[in-house]
């Protein structure tokens, strides 16, 4: 039997939560990572409500939002102030995105970002440019490992 390929990620808990998992893991006989694997297979989220927001953008979401675009051009005048005006208010949005999720350090919900946008190989260029440009350092190199992003300075 083959396995498929694998990818790690990473649990956030507190210390008490990750004793209680690995035990309930071992009373299940199962190592923690399977098992909390399978429990989230399993998991009825319906007790939670309201789903957080997506980091990006579903392709439904996308193309709407293009429609609306196409046909607000067609109704504000063009004009090369107007068209960088409201490219600056697009990047200043995204600008606000990217701050928020560094100085909360969660470099790998911004890998994921934009790995989904503009693949693997971009997601990791764009990560070390925004954590060199947001911490102001010369130089900065963000490695993205089986264990995740992590930067160095």
């Amino acid at each position: 039997m083959t396995r498929g390929e694998r990818r790690t990620f990473y649990v956030s808990c507190t210390d008490a939560e990750w004793v209680q998992a690995k035990q309930r893991a071992a009373d299940a006989g199962m190592k923690t990572a399977p098992y909390l694997v399978e429990r989230a297979l399993t998991a009825d989220l319906a007790r939670f409500g309201v789903r957080p927001e997506p980091l990006v953008l579903s392709t439904e979401d996308q193309s709407r939002i293009s429609a609306q675009l196409e046909w607000l051009m067609t109704i504000i005048p063009s004009s090369p102030a107007w068209r960088e005006t409201f490219a600056n208010q697009v990047a200043f949005l995204r600008d606000a995105k990217v701050t928020e999720l560094i100085a909360a350090g969660r470099y790998d919900a911004l890998f994921l970002a934009y790995e989904n946008l503009f693949g693997p190989d971009k997601a990791e260029i764009l990560l070390a440019r925004a954590v060199k440009d947001w911490h102001g350092a010369k130089t900065v190199d963000v490695t993205v490992t089986v264990r995740g992003p992590r930067r160095r300075m």
